[in-house]
């Protein structure tokens, strides 16, 4: 029998245990429902905070609905307080108390972005580096400088005299200024990133140096925006390499040019002074004249084989227009001649 003491005592353990389940069934209840933060928060966590300091800080900024519940859920439940990181975090919307410690045991920390930089694919050197002294990256002349410096260039393993190709065309987030080396460097090293496996091997396989081959990339990056047609590019330029003949890319002409004003003059395509006029040099030019992108790298190894030799722009569209003979290629330039000549007369027409 168990005498009356006895019972008061057991019935007080067990109400005690009833009132403990109680309150932490009501805790994790909390700490997983979501709170809503009605504006962006930008809270600062410092090292040696405390968890009651911190429990305080994140109520007071309306982060958590209650700092001794907070407290209480990551003393008690998590128990992890030590590996807090701290560091600006960023609130917003419906987050749990749950996902407010979660965010700070990982380090979820807040970094917010200061320059966001996009290189275009076929963007020149002297293109990006404009872009990049727009965004207060450095000046045009150091850019310059930089970009044209033996040891810089060294330094990030490029086999040329120049930036020129070795740019990765790509958006880059920067969430402090960057200098113009750490700028420059980092679009270098997606390039790296970006090359495919073994492409030195494949592209010396096929009697190409890496710098031949980024230049041939660059040509057909230049020549055409569609994927689909940089093989068949590729093609063409492969054909007229092994038959010595003039490559003929008005692109690379242009290149050369250093007062372009947006007309190539009959002055202009006879040149022999332009080391990039690929109409009365043979061969690939100096050096890459801009950027190109995995596919045009890509294309460089896998040609097609229809046996083209030629291309010239379909009017109005975009495309190209492949032939195998001269004769055919004639009469699509022949239809371009007179598109364009049909859309010069309208617009003089309209003004």
């Amino acid at each position: 029998m168990i005498g009356r003491a006895a019972k008061a005592l057991l019935f007080t353990i067990l109400l005690a245990v009833a009132v403990a389940g109680g309150g932490y069934y009501r805790l994790v209840h909390w700490a997983h429902a979501p709170h809503v933060v009605d504006h962006e928060i930008i809270f600062d966590f410092k090292q040696g905070t405390t968890l009651t300091t911190l429990s305080q800080e994140l109520a007071r900024a309306g982060v958590v609905s209650s700092a001794s519940l907070f407290h209480s859920w990551v003393r008690l439940v998590e128990g992890d307080y030590q590996r807090f990181q701290a560091g600006h975090y960023r609130f917003d919307g419906a987050i749990t108390p749950q996902q407010v410690e979660e965010m700070m045991l990982k380090g979820d920390i807040y970094a917010p972005i200061v320059a966001q930089i996009t290189i275009p694919e076929g963007f020149t050197m002297r293109q990006t580096l404009e872009r990049l002294a727009a965004n207060g990256i450095g000046t045009l002349g150091d850019l310059r400088a930089l970009a044209r410096n033996k040891a810089f260039l060294a330094e990030l393993r490029i086999p040329s005299t120049t930036l020129e190709g070795y740019i990765y065309p790509a958006t880059y987030i920067f969430h402090s200024l960057p200098t113009p080396h750490q700028a420059l460097s980092e679009m270098v090293k997606s390039f790296w990133q970006h090359l495919p496996r073994n492409y030195e091997t494949q592209v010396h396989a096929m009697g190409l140096s890496l710098s031949d081959a980024v230049t041939f990339a660059s040509l057909i990056e230049l020549e055409t925006r569609h994927d689909d047609e940089k093989p068949l590019i590729s093609e063409v330029i492969w054909r007229r390499l092994k038959d010595r003949t003039p490559l003929a890319i008005d692109a690379a002409v242009i290149y050369g040019v250093a007062d372009y004003k947006g007309n190539l003059t009959w002055a202009n395509l006879a040149d022999t002074k332009n080391p990039y006029n690929t109409r009365v040099h043979i061969g690939l030019p100096p050096t890459p004249i801009g950027s190109p992108d995995l596919k045009a790298l890509e294309a460089v190894l896998t040609p097609s084989n229809f046996g083209y030799y030629y291309y010239v722009l379909i009017p109005g569209e975009g495309r190209h227009h492949f032939s195998r003979t001269l004769q055919e290629h004639n009469e699509h330039v022949k239809k371009l001649v007179e598109s364009t000549k049909r859309e010069k007369g309208n617009k003089d027409k309209h003004h």
